[in-house]
C-alpha cells in the first residue's frame, strides 16, 4: 500500500468511530490550548517588560566601560600580569582614591576584558569613538567643590558635560534655561537639588525638630502657614507645581555661582586654568573672600529638575548637582586631585578616567560593541547584561507553565492510546485479513501511527484556536476591569514558534501515545486473527 491508500484507510477508520475518536480530540485540544494560553501569557509578560517598558529608555543604547586600575597598571609596569592581577584590578576599582573613583566600581556582571588592560585616557576615547557602531564617548569627569551661591557656602558634586552633543541625556528637559554655549564658556548647569542646598528655608526645615520650629518666625512655621495660606503655605515643605519650580528655577538664571579651590604655592592670583578670579578683600560674613581661596565665578544658564527616585540624570552624571563645560571639568579635576590619587598617578605613570560612557546608533548594536570593548582591553556593562538575567527568568517560569499545561496533553495522550487499543480489539479480524493478503508489520504500523497523527494535528490545531480565543477574552476583561486606561496592553503573546511548536508537540505526543497500540497490532497473528468474530 502507498501512502495515499494509508491516509485514507486512517481517516476511514476514524470516521467509523466519530464519538471516540472526537472525545479524544477534545482532550488534546484542551491539552494545547492549556499549554497556549499559560505560556502566551508569560510571554506576553515578557514582552510588555522588556520589549515595550524597558526599550523606551535610553539606558538600551548605553554601554559603560570601565579601564585598567591601579593594582592592573603596577603588575603591568613589573612584568608580572596575571589572571590575579585582573581580578585584583576590578577589586581596586573599589579601592582607587578620589570620590569619583570610589563611584566608579564596576558591577559583578561586568565584562572582561580578553586583551591586555588598558587606561581609559583620551587616546583610548579617540580607538573607541572609532568603532563601529558608537555614536559618542563621555568620558567621565566629576569631583567635589566647596561653591558660594545666595550668600552661602556649601559642597556640591560637580561634573563635566559635552557641548556638542545634541542628543545628550541630562539634557532632555530643563526646566529653565538652556545648554552651554561653548566649551570654553564659565557656565553652569545646576539641578533642582543644588539650588535647596543653597536655600534657607530648606536648611531650616531639614532640622526637623520641635524646639528649632518653634523659634522660626510665625510665618515660616509648617502649620502656621499652612493655616494662614499665602506665601507662608508654598514653602519648601509643601509640594510645588511644575509652574511654581520653572518659576523658581527662571529667577537664578544669569546669576553667579563661584567655585573655591585652594591657592596653589606661589600661583598668581589672578586667575588659574585661563579662568579669571574675583577681586574682593576679605569679609568675615564671606569666608571665600579668604586669600587662601582662589574664586571662579560661573554663570547659570539653565536648571535641571531633580526627580524623585532612579532618573537618567543621575545615572549618566553621577548624580552631579552642577555640571560645566567638559574640558573646563577636566582641568578642574586634574588640580583638585587628592594626595593618594595623585600618589597613584606617580607611581603608574598614567591618568585616566574612572569610566566612561558610550552610546550607540542602535540597540541591536549594543552587544557587538560591547565585545569589541572586551578585546581592546575594557570591562564593560549595558543593560543588556540585566535584560539576559531577566529572560532567564522569564525561560523558567514560560518553561514551568509549559509543563503545568503539559500534564494535561499527558492525559490527553492515555486517552489517545485506549483510543487506538479499542481500535485494535474491534478491527482484529480486518488486520488479520490485511496481513493475510501481504500486508507487511511495518503497514499495519504506519496505519495507527497515522491515525495518531491526526487526532495530534487535530487536536493542535483546534487548541492553538481555543486558546487564541481564550487569550483575547481574558485580554479584553484584564484592560476593562483591571487596566482601566486608554491604550490597550497585550498580556498575552501567541508567536509563530509557540502555536507551530504546540502543533508539533501534540503530533508528538499523539505519536507516542500510539506506539503501544502499533506495535500489537502489527503482531496479531492472521491465523487467529481470522478466526476472531
Amino acid at each position: 500500500m502507498n501512502f495515499t491508500d494509508i491516509m485514507a484507510l486512517a481517516w476511514r477508520n476514524l470516521r467509523q468511530a466519530k464519538l471516540r475518536t472526537a472525545l479524544t480530540v477534545i482532550g488534546v485540544v484542551i491539552g494545547v490550548a492549556a499549554i497556549i494560553t499559560m505560556v502566551s501569557l508569560g510571554l506576553g509578560l515578557q514582552r510588555n517588560i522588556i520589549a515595550n517598558s524597558l526599550s523606551k529608555l535610553d539606558l538600551f543604547t548605553r554601554i559603560t566601560v570601565w579601564g585598567a586600575g591601579t593594582d592592573e597598571l603596577l603588575a603591568m609596569n613589573e612584568g608580572q600580569m596575571t589572571a590575579d592581577a585582573g581580578e585584583g584590578g576590578a577589586r581596586d576599582e573599589s579601592g582607587r582614591a578620589g570620590q569619583e573613583e570610589k563611584s566608579a566600581t564596576p558591577p559583578s556582571t561586568v565584562s572582561t576584558p580578553t586583551a591586555t588592560p588598558r587606561v581609559l585616557n583620551d587616546e583610548a576615547l579617540a580607538d573607541i569613538q572609532r568603532l563601529n557602531g558608537v555614536r559618542y564617548v563621555v568620558p567621565l569627569v566629576s569631583f567635589s567643590s566647596f561653591a558660594r551661591f545666595n550668600d552661602r557656602t556649601r559642597r556640591l558634586s560637580i561634573s563635566g558635560a559635552p557641548t556638542a552633543i545634541e542628543d545628550f541625556p541630562a539634557f532632555n528637559k530643563f526646566l529653565a534655561g538652556g545648554r552651554f554655549t561653548s566649551d570654553g564658556a564659565l557656565e553652569a548647569i545646576v539641578s533642582e537639588d543644588c539650588l535647596r542646598q543653597f536655600n534657607s528655608q530648606v536648611r531650616r526645615g531639614r532640622r526637623g525638630n520641635i524646639g528649632v520650629a518653634a523659634r522660626l518666625p510665625e510665618g515660616d512655621r509648617p502649620g502656621v502657614a499652612a493655616r494662614a495660606g499665602g506665601a507662608g503655605a508654598r514653602s519648601s515643605l509643601a509640594i510645588k507645581t511644575e509652574e511654581e519650580r520653572a518659576k523658581e528655577a527662571s529667577e537664578v538664571i544669569g546669576k553667579e555661582i563661584v567655585l573655591l579651590t585652594l591657592r596653589p604655592a606661589n600661583a598668581a592670583p589672578t586667575s588659574v586654568f585661563g579662568i579669571p578670579l574675583l577681586n574682593s578683600s576679605v569679609s568675615v560674613a564671606d569666608p571665600s573672600n579668604d586669600p587662601r581661596f582662589e574664586r571662579h565665578v560661573f554663570h547659570i544658564v539653565g536648571v535641571i529638575p531633580s526627580e524623585r527616585g532612579p532618573n537618567l540624570n543621575s545615572l549618566v552624571m553621577g548624580g552631579a548637582q552642577m555640571m560645566v563645560p567638559l574640558p573646563l571639568a577636566k582641568r578642574f579635576r586634574e588640580a583638585n586631585r587628592d594626595p593618594l590619587s595623585q600618589m597613584s598617578q606617580a607611581l603608574t605613570g598614567e591618568s585616566g578616567y574612572p569610566t566612561a560612557e558610550v552610546r550607540v546608533t542602535d540597540p541591536t548594536k549594543v552587544q557587538p560593541v560591547e565585545d569589541q570593548l572586551t578585546q581592546l582591553g575594557f570591562r564593560a556593562f549595558s543593560i543588556t547584561n540585566q535584560i539576559e538575567a531577566i529572560e532567564r527568568i522569564f525561560l523558567i517560569i514560560n518553561s514551568s507553565l509549559a509543563l503545568i499545561g503539559g500534564i494535561a496533553l499527558l492525559v490527553a495522550s492515555f486517552g489517545i492510546s485506549n483510543t487506538m487499543i479499542m481500535s485494535i480489539r474491534e478491527r482484529t479480524r480486518e488486520i488479520g485479513i490485511m496481513k493475510a493478503i501481504g500486508g507487511s508489520d511495518g503497514e499495519i504500523m504506519r496505519i495507527f501511527f497515522i491515525e495518531a497523527s491526526l487526532i495530534g494535528f487535530s487536536g493542535g490545531v483546534l487548541g492553538v484556536l481555543g486558546g487564541w480565543v481564550i487569550d483575547r477574552i481574558a485580554n479584553l476583561l484584564a484592560n476593562r476591569w483591571i487596566v482601566q486606561q486608554a491604550t490597550s496592553i497585550e498580556f498575552f503573546s501567541i508567536p509563530w514558534y509557540l502555536w507551530s511548536g504546540a502543533i508539533a508537540f501534540a503530533i508528538l505526543i499523539s505519536l507516542i501515545a500510539a506506539i503501544y497500540p502499533a506495535l500489537h497490532a502489527a503482531k496479531v497473528d492472521p491465523i487467529k486473527a481470522l478466526r476472531h468474530e
